[in-house]
């Protein structure tokens, strides 16, 4: 796209020149077919304020350009840009838009960068944003008809209701909402108009334009916000309404008559929500006044979610979405993306912000990658297949920090690797020219307190549901779990350190211990309800739709945890039960990091060969120097649940009993001296029984260091 125009750039893009200076796109009035032609003129925000519509949608595909004439000029566009402005386009009058492709010189990295750092104004001070979700088809005039029918008032109560009061508070508030697929909604339309409306609904949520990060500030900004698609038109609220009755309250299933996955859908409702946070904060004298707040930490550590042509503009697209970003990142084009993936992840850290490691990780990093593995990696698109849920109950790491809290002792937690100890990175393109000191942090290594460690020294299997059809995939279920269950039997003692059978944990770890209805649930439940739903394997996981017979309940549960599937069962040498990311390995650590939900995954990192010799004591030449103990590294694997450890015990306990990490004798000795063998008051005040002793000495505070 950059070489398209490359002629009649310099004639067509003038100097933006004065403050908050940008250019606006007339587009002249004419009939269907006629061609488009339109003008380009530079302005101010202040002098157009509330003369100009600004657009939102996607630029699609790059293949098969258009031609409009803009300025006397033939300006090649996107076909998706094509499309709008001729639907955009009126018979009888101009119209005057702001449209990124056309507006902005994309040839102009430093021109980009700026204009993105405005796009906020440029957004808010609109008559209107126009969102632009594409052409008709069979099923949009259907989703559209039945969103303009909605009750928004109720909708939005409940919206409010789920989102107002924390996060355990949204919760249970969203367990309460209304759900599209209720039980008696079919008979209110008939089974086959029921049937087409959900597949219009889902169908429609899934189009292009609800996947985009950038479309996170441009419907975010502006109060009056149209949604276009082929002749029909609604508001803004319509859209969020049809997207929060599409959304479950608890772990679901699409019916098999819908044909677009479930994760994508979710993800694509999640964006809708997301706008509507935003939305609510900014515009309080039509929602309501709310305090919830816009962390740009919160919001990038979804980025991940949406797509984008340019990586670094997972980041750079909810840059104006709120009002702390500016403290995090700069925009700037020229910065390779993976420098600006690091550096936002050393702020992060520095702060006391762990939220980031939720896309962090070996797991979750794209094949082509150089990050070290603490950095996120936004670009990965398997959200499902790497994302614990987590409870909003489970705090693994203890009490999550925002990194606006500003910890009063920052201390630098990067830190450059030792010289000998720096990787061999397939540096190319931008990177490969980058002139500039945080290029280091490529060969850099994190250090993050962690409060718990053991090794993994069992591992089960898992299905590669790439290749596996799906009765084969069940088979392989049952003789993993069977397998499992065989090993777990000669196992001593049987009993958990929580006091629980080690059948019923292991049974709980394969579901997170959680229902359905994503409540905490305990061996009672998983003894009422795992009979049935093996022997509902056994046969062949029978759905309703081939034989009548319901899906077991804790199927459900099964397939949300994404055990044997994307994550794995693994016990540690002290007896810890876990979910592990489906690349972990024996002789992996399973770990709690202070301040982070959920458990995960170290690996210890083998540095290059000449950092071993220099390590064992010996020079390039292989003659023997002055030995230092060496420092150890780890490599994030990605996310785990640890069962028995999700609710800050860990930390809890070494406050408690004043637990060290490879303890002296001495220090031992006063460890169990002080925990009375897992007897006494101590005990009961953390509401924990004694058994937690045997993994005392997995306990401890330390440094580790990931690279």
């Amino acid at each position: 796209m950059d070489s398209w125009n490359r002629d009649i750039v310099p004639l067509l893009y003038l100097p933006l020149d004065g403050r908050l200076s940008f250019r606006l796109l007339i587009i002249y009035p004419g009939l269907l077919d006629e061609p488009l032609t339109t003008e380009l003129t530079i302005t101010t925000l202040d002098e157009s304020e509330s003369q100009y519509e600004a657009t939102s949608y996607t630029w699609g595909s790059a293949e098969s350009p258009l031609y409009i004439t803009c300025n006397n000029l033939q300006l090649q566009i996107q076909r998706n840009a094509f499309d709008m402005l001729r639907d955009l386009r009126l018979p009888d009058k101009p119209r005057k838009v702001w449209i990124d492709a056309v507006c902005i010189d994309q040839s102009s990295l430093s021109e980009r960068a700026a204009q993105v750092s405005i796009m906020h104004h440029i957004y808010r001070r609109a008559k209107t944003v126009v969102v632009w979700l594409g052409q008709a088809d069979s099923y949009s005039a259907r989703a559209m008809d039945f969103a303009a029918t909605l009750d928004i008032d109720k909708y939005m109560r409940e919206f409010v209701a789920s989102h107002d009061k924390g996060a355990y508070s949204n919760w249970i508030g969203s367990k309460q909402k209304t759900y599209f697929f209720d039980a008696g909604s079919i008979s209110k339309e008939g089974e086959e108009n029921f049937k087409h409306l959900a597949t219009s609904i889902v169908c429609f949520l899934n189009r292009p334009w609800f996947s985009r990060v950038w479309v996170q500030q441009e419907a975010a900004l502006c109060s009056n916000t149209k949604v276009i698609c082929g002749p029909k038109i609604v508001d803004w609220d319509n859209i969020l309404a049809l997207a929060w009755i599409m959304e479950p309250r608890k772990t679901e299933t699409w019916p098999d008559f819908i044909p677009h996955s479930m994760n994508n859908t979710i993800n694509n409702i999640e964006a809708v929500k997301g706008i509507q946070k935003a939305r609510r904060k900014y515009f309080q004298n039509i929602y309501g006044r709310t305090e919830g707040t816009l962390s740009f930490e919160a919001l990038v550590a979804n980025s991940s979610r949406y797509g984008a042509t340019d990586p670094r503009d997972r980041v750079y697209a909810l840059w104006n979405v709120t009002t702390d970003a500016e403290e995090w990142v700069s925009i700037d084009y020229r910065v390779p993306w993976e420098i600006v993936y690091a550096d936002l992840a050393q702020r992060f850290l520095r702060n006391g912000g762990h939220l980031f490691l939720r896309n962090a990780g070996k797991s979750r990093h794209e094949p082509d990658t150089v990050l070290p593995s603490w950095v996120p990696d936004y670009r990965h698109s398997r959200w499902a297949e790497t994302t614990i849920i987590c409870h909003p109950l489970w705090r693994a790491g203890g009490h999550s920090i925002n990194a606006l809290t500003r910890l009063s002792c920052m201390r630098t937690a990067v830190q450059p690797l030792p010289k000998h100890h720096r990787k061999n990175l397939q540096i190319t393109g931008d990177l490969r020219d980058f002139k500039n000191p945080r290029k280091m942090l490529l060969q850099s290594y994190a250090s993050i307190k962690c409060t718990m460690s053991d090794e993994i020294v069992y591992i089960g299997g898992f299905v590669y549901p790439e290749t596996a059809d799906f009765l084969s995939s069940i088979r392989d279920y049952v003789v993993m779990i069977r397998k499992d269950l065989d090993y777990i039997g000669t196992l001593k003692p049987q009993t958990y350190f929580n006091g629980e059978s080690l059948q019923d944990v292991y049974k709980l770890t394969l579901i997170l211990s959680s229902d359905q209805e994503q409540e905490i649930i305990g061996p009672d439940y998983i003894r009422d309800h795992w009979d049935d739903w093996v022997s509902w394997l056994e046969r062949g996981a029978p759905d309703q739709g081939g034989t009548g017979e319901q899906t077991p309940m804790l199927n459900h549960s099964f397939e949300s945890s994404a055990a044997m599937k994307y994550f794995r069962f693994a016990i540690t040498r002290h007896g810890y039960f876990c979910l592990v990311p489906r690349l972990a390995q024996l002789h992996d650590e399973v770990s709690i990091l202070q301040d982070y939900d959920l458990g995960v995954v170290l690996r210890p990192w083998t540095p290059p060969l000449r950092a071993r010799k220099r390590d064992q004591g010996q020079n390039k030449a292989g003659n023997e120097v002055r030995q230092t103990t060496p420092t150890k590294y780890f490599e994030l694997i990605g996310d785990a649940y640890i069962h028995g450890m999700m609710s800050n015990e860990a930390r809890c306990i070494n406050d408690e009993f004043k637990c060290k990490y490879q303890p002296t004798q001495g220090q031992w000795h006063s460890i169990l001296e002080a925990s009375n063998s897992g007897q006494g008051e101590q005990w009961r005040t953390l509401d924990l029984n004694g058994q937690y002793s045997r993994i005392l000495s997995t306990l401890g505070l330390r440094i580790v260091n990931l690279v």
